[in-house]
Order: C-alpha cells, then sequence, then structure tokens
C-alpha cells in the first residue's frame, strides 16, 4: 500500500471522527409546544453576575438556533435592557420551566427597560425573528439543565456510551496488515495538529438589570 493512501485513509478516519464529535455535541435546550412540536437549541449559560451582566454585549452574530439563557433565580425583580448589544434579539421570560411571556425584536443599544408583567426566573435571547420562525408562544414548556428537567442528557450519555464501546470483530492476517499500516500513517501526521489551540476571545452578552420600575411592559 503506497504512502499517499496511507496518509488518505489516515485523514478519513480522523474527519470520520470528527465528525461523530459534531454529532455529540449539539443541543442543550428544547422548546416544546402545547401541541407537542419540539424546537432544539444551543444556548450558552449564564449564571455569574459577570455572565449576567455581559450577556450578549458586543457580538456582531449569533448562529441561527444558538442564543443564552439567563438564569434569574433569586432575583425578585427582573429587567433587560440592550444596551452594548449590537443585534436584535428576542426574549422569552421563562418560569420554573414555563414560558410566561415574550418580548420581541428588541432593538440593538436600547436603553429601554424590558420587564415581565409576570413572575419570570430565567431569559432566553434569540435571534430577532427567531420566536416567528418556531413558533414559540406562552406556555410553552422549557425543558434545560437549569429546570431540572434537560432532555438532552440522557441523549448525550448515550451517544457517549455509543462512542465508547467496541464491538468484538474478527479480522485476517491482510486485513490486520492494512490496520497496521493506517497506524503507521497515523503516527507521521499526528504531530501536524500539536500546537493548535483554541482562544476565547472574553467576549459575551448584554445585560441584566435589577428592575425598580414599577412600569413593567
Amino acid at each position: 500500500m503506497s504512502k499517499f493512501i496511507k496518509l488518505f485513509l489516515a485523514v478519513f478516519l480522523i474527519v470520520s471522527c470528527s465528525k461523530n464529535d459534531e454529532q455529540a455535541a449539539d443541543y442543550n435546550l428544547s422548546i416544546i409546544s402545547t401541541d407537542g412540536k419540539t424546537v432544539d437549541l444551543i444556548v450558552e449559560n449564564a449564571v455569574s453576575p459577570e455572565e449576567l451582566q455581559k450577556g450578549l454585549m458586543n457580538r456582531e452574530t449569533l448562529e441561527d438556533k444558538h442564543g443564552m439563557i439567563f438564569n434569574l433565580k433569586g432575583y425578585e425583580h427582573i429587567g433587560m435592557w440592550m444596551k452594548d448589544t449590537l443585534i436584535p434579539l428576542d426574549m422569552i421570560f421563562v418560569n420554573d420551566g414555563t414560558v410566561v411571556w415574550i418580548f420581541e425584536n428588541a432593538k440593538p443599544n436600547s436603553t429601554e427597560i424590558i420587564s415581565s408583567p409576570v413572575p419570570a426566573n430565567a431569559v432566553i435571547e434569540l435571534n430577532a425573528g427567531d420566536v416567528k420562525k418556531y413558533n414559540i408562544k406562552t406556555g410553552d414548556t422549557v425543558k434545560h439543565a437549569f429546570f431540572n428537567n434537560n432532555a438532552h442528557k440522557n441523549k448525550n450519555e448515550a451517544s457517549e456510551s455509543n462512542m465508547n464501546s467496541s464491538p468484538e470483530v474478527v479480522l485476517d492476517e491482510e486485513e490486520l496488515a492494512d490496520i497496521q499500516e493506517i497506524e503507521d500513517a497515523e503516527t507521521e501526521v499526528e504531530d501536524i495538529s500539536d500546537d493548535e489551540s483554541l482562544v476565547d476571545d472574553g467576549t459575551s452578552g448584554e445585560t441584566v438589570i435589577n428592575d425598580t420600575s414599577t412600569n413593567a411592559k
């Protein structure tokens, strides 16, 4: 087997593993409508005071089906605003896993205070238009770790289990020799990515404030 073929097979194996990793990651929040339809999303979790204050501030784009969820348990009065936020957003106010109020198309850089007229202990922010796109309404159910009802936990665990399991396989001598050649090729190329790293630029989100106003929207 030529070196070119060995290298091709090694790259093929690496790419295949990458695709499996992408399938294993994925969604961590679901919104289930009252008629049973589900939209799955990938959200960042804002929990610490710093994360709650920054939110999605200074971001120029937000990927489709991505967003942020703010854990606001323990806050008696909540208000959101769009100061230093560069993209329009839909805000979904949630209380104990149920959508209780929605504010659509919050304007970038606005200092208008957006406050739910009913109690809420979490807010989900998505791209403006997503509420209409996915037909999200009050009364819908939100499944996420914040509400101890995360539907994706078991899915992810099952996926990891499937990836780690190794069925018993019997190979003949020629197949074993081919595998050894592929492993040798992987050894030759494994140093290519040794120095690669990802750097977090540290920018995130838009601000959460305590709302003392009596003029709730």
